[in-house]
């Protein structure tokens, strides 16, 4: 079955085309190339600001449960959730809405980002220096509609595995500052001795 046959898939705003050049009372998070994690996650502390010059319509903003795929290498998707949605998506990203419920946001998350997927895309990519695919490929994704319990299945192991991976990094860099302050205090200490 085609992804566009489930979901509706468009590019992200121009940002120029509602841009203004000075402070507004317009203004909006912007997810930007450098705040998506090669995990699927966005760094909101990279996130920028973006001023419009009127209200943005929902359309231009990520809704929970919105799935956001770069354009260009490493064409990660990251999924909505309740901190990120509300941020301007700009047309660097495909912006891929569920409107089947036979479809979980979760699952095309987890699928999209699987190596074999991932091949496919780079396989279809234009053949520029950017090496961007189109919306179209996504549009015309086909994919096998699993049931629902089983989505949900891969759904939930894909995240506990993510959330799994954050925290071990999370654990990792506590224990690295651990270490290097009891390292200071120790040679600290002999220094003092003699």
């Amino acid at each position: 079955m085609k992804l566009q046959s489930l979901a509706g898939v468009r590019s992200g705003l121009v940002l120029s085309r509602k841009q203004s050049k000075e402070p507004t009372d317009y203004r909006y998070p912007l997810i930007n190339l450098r705040c998506i994690q090669q995990e699927g996650n966005i760094d909101l502390h990279k996130a920028d600001i973006y001023e419009a010059k009127e209200s943005l319509k929902e359309e231009y903003l990520s809704r929970q449960g919105d799935i956001v795929v770069r354009l260009t290498a490493p064409y990660t998707a990251v999924l909505i959730d309740d901190t990120t949605s509300g941020m301007v998506i700009s047309s660097n990203f495909v912006v891929i809405r569920i409107e089947d419920k036979r479809l979980l946001p979760e699952y095309l998350f987890w699928l999209l980002n699987t190596q074999k997927v991932r091949h496919k895309i780079y396989e279809n990519t234009t053949s520029n220096m950017l090496g961007a695919i189109k919306a179209k490929f996504l549009m015309d994704f086909e994919l096998v509609l699993l049931p629902i319990e089983v989505q949900q299945k891969i759904a939930q192991l894909n995240l506990l595995a993510k959330k799994e991976s954050q925290l071990l990094k999370e654990l990792a860099a506590e224990k690295e500052k651990l270490y290097s302050s009891l390292l200071d205090q120790e040679y600290k200490r002999e220094k003092r001795g003699k």
